[in-house]
């Protein structure tokens, strides 16, 4: 096989394949013996047409139609042969076929544009670390006892911190009921603490179970104010009682000897958590900064390919919505540019620290997970068994393994975080 490379442009590429009719002569060979046994001519049952009359009849035909069948082959390895870093496929064009000259065709493909790195090692960045308190695991043992709470029937009036069950009937302001403005077995908890006269709490304080009063509820939208009326009629009250927190209460909510027990693994979690967040955060301040000092512009090409992709497994998720592909074109655009330099960028300190990850390193991390996994140990091996789940492994332990390297040469000062910190950090994340 002959290939002439053409560079159209940076991220374009013109093949010029030629394959000798010899190299062709198996593939043809399969396909005469693919028709010989669906052919059917006048004369001569299914299948017992003589070969000799069926090139005669239809050579021409299945010859060629063989040759052009190969063609994606020949391409892709065309492609092996020169390392060439593939995209997709534009076009396939000029293709010939004749026993004198074999096959001959020409594809334009996309190619990921080979970029120069000119500084990803002596990074500066900073890492965040931070370190699990006692009022931490205090926090989270008070959160525990909210889940395991217990609600119980009130007998009587209604007071701060107790719940109702209540159906509200939206009203004019006279009192009469506004049809279709009827809220069923509505659930809320009534206030403790500093209370102003137009907060409902104050209007069903005292309220009994069966009874309904009328309360008005100052609403505020686009800075304009309004008054809204309601009939509420009470169903239920209720109240909340947390468990004790002692040993009992740490058998309660999980197989836990005692309270120091649980407390124990509360710590260990918080800690393992608050970890992976910041570790992950760290690896995301690396990415950016090799990024930042490494400028260059991505064809629209791999742009639009990456959000297409990204719009069409959206839409895979998302079969009873509709997908705004203009909006989210425009929302995720940074992000896919992001991406797509990091894969870049990844992919060619690969290269030029030789960092790679072979079938030992996927089998014996498949084997880790395994080996953590209990009852599912059996189910991970089996689902790896499946090659395009080892080879979206196999990049996923090439990205630790560059991340490793960014990080092992890279300045890294370590910052301490609070526990307030970091809840003011995840709310922002949140919003």
């Amino acid at each position: 096989m002959e290939v002439n490379i053409i560079d159209l442009m940076d991220w374009k590429k013109r093949l010029e394949i030629n394959v000798p009719y010899e190299d062709l002569v198996a593939k043809i060979k399969a396909a005469y013996n693919k028709y010989k046994k669906a052919i059917q001519l006048e004369g001569f049952r299914k299948g017992k047409v003589p070969l000799d009359l069926i090139k005669k009849v239809y050579g021409t035909k299945i010859e060629r139609e063989a040759a052009e069948e190969s063609m994606s082959e020949y391409l892709e390895q065309a492609i092996d042969d020169h390392q060439i870093k593939f995209h997709d496929l534009l076009k396939v064009d000029s293709v010939d076929f004749n026993k004198k000259d074999g096959l001959s065709f020409k594809a334009t493909i996309h190619v990921e544009p080979d970029i120069e790195l000119t500084h990803y090692k002596k990074l500066q960045t900073e890492k965040e670390v931070y370190q699990v308190t006692d009022e931490d695991v205090t926090k989270a043992i008070e959160n525990l006892r909210e889940q395991h709470a217990t609600m119980s029937d009130v007998e009587g009036e209604a007071q701060p911190g107790h719940y109702l069950v209540a159906d509200l009937q939206e009203t004019d302001a006279t009192g009469h009921p506004l049809i279709g403005n009827k809220y069923e077995n509505r659930y809320f908890q009534l206030q403790s603490g500093n209370i102003d006269d137009n907060n409902i709490t104050n209007q069903l304080l005292g309220i009994k179970t069966g009874e309904s009063r009328q309360v008005s509820i100052t609403e505020t939208q686009n800075d304009k104010s309004s008054i809204k009326y309601y009939t509420v009629t009470v169903k239920e009250i209720k109240q909340k009682s947390l468990p004790d927190i002692d040993d009992e209460f740490a058998k309660d909510v999980g197989d836990f000897e005692n309270l120091q027990t649980l407390k124990d693994q509360i710590f260990q979690k918080l800690n393992d958590n608050a970890q992976m967040n910041y570790e992950q955060k760290l690896n995301n301040n690396l990415i950016s900064e090799v990024i930042k000092n490494n400028p260059f512009e991505l064809p629209d090409f791999l742009i639009e390919s990456y959000l297409n992709a990204f719009i069409k497994n959206l839409k895979s998720h998302n079969q009873q919505q509709n997908v705004d592909e203009l909006e989210i074109r425009q929302k995720y655009r940074a992000d896919a540019i992001w991406n797509l330099k990091w894969r870049l960028i990844r992919n060619k300190i690969a290269e030029l620290e030789n960092i790679s990850v072979d079938e030992k390193d996927v089998d014996e991390f498949i084997e880790h997970l395994a080996a953590n996994a209990g009852e599912d140990s059996a189910k991970i091996r089996r689902d790896y068994r499946d090659q395009q789940q080892r080879d979206r492994l196999r990049l996923e332990l090439l990205e630790q393994k560059v991340i490793d390297f960014l990080k092992e040469h890279s300045k890294i000062k370590e910052i301490k975080v609070t526990y307030q910190d970091m809840q003011k950090q995840s709310e922002m994340v949140e919003q």
